[in-house]
């Protein structure tokens, strides 16, 4: 991917980061944890273009608003804990801002990732 951003070269970069492929997802059928969920943007903040986060996709509400704000807190470079705030009972049932994994069956096989990527650098 460095080599595609060394070619392209961008003065910016907008990250659309959906959490759909959480666990536990209502739709989405990946298992991703948050923490390796924002290692993306962290990824991608790697490359030190200007960026603009929008977030997206999710449809576990309570998950959508954890990652949102954990991934807020990696791109500010803020250590974030759990805690009380108006929004208390999205963190439920477990009132922490890290989901668990579940025993999901992981759709993200290799060939697949190998045939996406190739699309992308085909495109």
């Amino acid at each position: 991917m460095s080599k595609v951003m060394e070619m392209l070269q961008p003065s910016a970069v907008v990250l659309q980061y959906g959490s759909d492929s959480l666990s536990g997802d209502g739709l989405g059928c990946f298992n991703l944890a948050i923490k390796g969920h924002a290692k993306c943007v962290e990824f991608v903040m790697s490359f030190s273009f200007s960026m603009l986060m929008l977030g997206g996709g999710g449809y576990t509400i309570r998950n959508v608003a954890l990652c949102w704000t954990y991934e807020t807190a990696v791109a500010l470079g803020r250590e974030i804990y759990n805690a009380h705030s108006d929004y208390f009972e999205y963190f439920g049932p477990d009132f922490k801002l890290h989901i668990s994994p579940s025993n999901m069956t992981n759709q993200n096989i290799n060939e697949y990732l190998k045939k996406i990527k190739q699309r992308l650098f085909e495109s």
